[in-house]
């Protein structure tokens, strides 16, 4: 049995102690009726009534009160200090924050974090947002959210670059030929971006990809056997070096190439029409010569690229054996030999 002092005691109880839950407005109400008992109850309900009644003596009067609790709501959220971490590295992040009610009281509550704003390979402020824990008995209709700063340290730079080899043969049809790949001295991180960069003269004849680098020319670069290039590498933190690289081109010597000595010119099958040393278009200063039986000059150029086509001013040669010459004055050689021509 509840007396009417206890139940007004529990009411007063749950609004003096628990004011930071609710807010609200009150009614009361008496009604008459029959009975012989003397009884009463209390109910409460967070965020809907309050009620107590009670009855006594002959016949039945009951009183009651009657209160509606609104939940308390989150009015924002304290932002924690500054983070800083490390370059590439997860930054330690607080495991809660406070809030403020809406009626001011502040309360502690658990937040996930929010990481897809941050880029950890770069340097920087970045700001996150997390997810508050937030019990049932708290609302939070304004969706109110954590937010904190996170500092991502810069990363030291890489040490050097190497390249994992220097030297390539040169090719007469070839014009792309893989030299070597840049090795970059970085203990903190294996990703890098390698360019050629600046104005350097030889740059032109190279390429690279994927960090290797490429001869990628048409061009013979006659007489030429070094080239120098500088290269650009680039980190993820925008971090960058440069340095120079010398590059060797090796190249056939006259006395050991091979040197056709027979060709057939309009043919209908297209092959062997005409005599040529390509493979000199690497030496500078080359010329190439072509006689008869009697020492009549037949074809000459200085561009190993051109070829005879076993014409003369515009007429056919007839089938027989004819003369060349061959002198490269970068390196002094010369060489002879005899060209048989023949017709099908």
């Amino acid at each position: 049995m509840i007396t009417r002092r206890f139940a007004s005691l529990c009411v007063y109880f749950f609004l003096n102690f628990f004011p930071f839950l609710v807010q609200g407005q009150e009614s009361a109400h008496t009604s008459g009726g029959d009975g012989i008992s003397n009884t009463g109850s209390v109910s409460v309900s967070i965020g809907q009534v309050a009620y107590i009644s009670h009855s006594v003596g002959v016949g039945t009067k009951s009183q009651g009160v009657q209160q509606r609790y609104d939940i308390v709501q989150v009015k924002s959220a304290s932002e924690p200090s500054l983070v800083q971490t490390n370059w590439s590295k997860n930054p330690v992040l607080p495991s809660k924050v406070t809030i403020v009610l809406s009626e001011g009281q502040t309360f502690e509550v658990g937040v996930t974090w929010d990481m897809s704003t941050i880029n950890l390979f770069a340097r920087g402020t970045y700001t996150l947002f997390g997810d508050l824990s937030i019990p049932t008995y708290i609302g939070n209709t304004n969706k109110v959210r954590a937010q904190m700063k996170v500092l991502v340290l810069p990363k030291a730079p890489p040490i050097g670059a190497s390249l994992s080899n220097s030297r390539f043969e040169a090719n007469k049809t070839n014009f792309i030929i893989a030299v070597g790949e840049f090795v970059i001295d970085d203990s903190i991180d294996n990703v890098h971006v390698v360019g050629l960069y600046g104005d350097e003269i030889d740059n032109r004849y190279f390429e690279i990809k994927n960090n290797i680098l490429y001869w990628n020319s048409a061009e013979p670069a006659s007489g030429k056997t070094t080239f120098r290039i500088a290269v650009r590498v680039t980190d993820r933190d925008g971090n960058t070096i440069d340095k120079f690289f010398e590059i060797s081109r090796t190249r056939a010597e006259l006395s050991s190439l091979t040197i056709p000595n027979t060709f057939t010119p309009g043919g209908v099958d297209g092959f062997n029409d005409t005599w040529g040393m390509p493979e000199l278009r690497f030496f500078e200063s080359t010329r190439i010569s072509v006689y008869d039986r009697w020492g009549d000059l037949l074809f000459y150029t200085e561009n190993p690229d051109l070829r005879w086509d076993g014409t003369h001013e515009g007429k056919e040669m007839p089938v027989g054996v004819y003369f060349w010459m061959i002198q490269v004055r970068e390196t002094g050689e010369t060489r002879r030999g005899v060209l048989n021509l023949i017709r099908k």
